[in-house]
């Protein structure tokens, strides 16, 4: 399982993103807005008081917004359709697991930075150099993992996170070259997006979304987990 799987999951992405176009571009629109909006105010005041609490708001509503995201996107990922009120009940549903979310990624990540800092800095020798990969290494699986674990969540009975990450860890372990598919063609279409700029506007949230729940999905089928994720198009 893969390249011509994950080949097939991107194609798929991009037809559901081109089939769900206008829907899936009104939720970007709300995605981007709600975390870069504060930010922009707060700048233009060029006042602390302000520049502070506006973005404090913007890191709330970045995960918040993206968990809505993938919430929608999970339906998109099943062949189905969706609707405004589908991403404000995703919002509501996990709104406070995407800051917690967010607060354990802050602090893992922090944590593997001040390593990959702190021993060079403080010790010399070979083992340095060795510590250091190792810490790199974690650093790059966990950030591997978040590709996977928002669909997880989602297309989890319970959301519970720490499942989630336990789980995402696993489907990586179990095909990691399918992971490593995954992830480049993630940061390629997120690059990308960012680089051309219109595609971030109306998208940008969207493919990684949408691309993370196909990846997942096609792998939950091929282990037997679950059913067939979409339904078939009738003959």
């Amino acid at each position: 399982m893969l390249l011509r799987e994950s080949m097939s999951v991107f194609w798929q992405t991009l037809k559901d993103v081109w089939e769900e176009l206008y829907a899936l571009a009104i939720v970007n629109l709300v995605w981007l807005f709600s975390w870069s909006l504060p930010v922009g105010l707060g700048a233009a005041t060029q006042l602390p008081a302000v520049i502070i609490p506006t973005a404090l708001l913007s890191l709330a509503a970045l995960p918040v917004t993206s968990a809505g995201m993938y919430y929608v996107t999970n339906r998109v990922a099943h062949g189905k359709t969706f609707h405004f009120a589908d991403f404000i009940d995703g919002v509501k549903a996990l709104w406070w697991r995407a800051l917690l979310w967010m607060l354990g990624n802050v602090v893992f990540i922090g944590l593997c930075i001040l390593n990959l800092w702190f021993y060079p800095s403080t010790f010399q020798g070979t083992w340095v150099v060795l510590v250091g990969g190792i810490w790199l290494a974690v650093l790059a699986f966990w950030l591997a993992m978040q590709v996977y674990f928002w669909p997880l969540l989602v297309e989890q009975e319970e959301y519970k996170l720490l499942r989630a990450w336990r789980n995402s860890a696993y489907l990586i372990l179990a095909n990691p070259f399918y992971a490593f598919f995954i992830v480049s063609f993630t940061v390629v279409l997120v690059a990308f997006s960012v680089a051309v700029t219109l595609p971030f506007i109306f998208v940008g949230m969207a493919i990684p979304a949408i691309l993370g729940n196909n990846a997942v999905l096609t792998l939950l089928h091929k282990f037997g987990i679950i059913d067939e994720p979409r339904p078939k198009p009738l003959r």
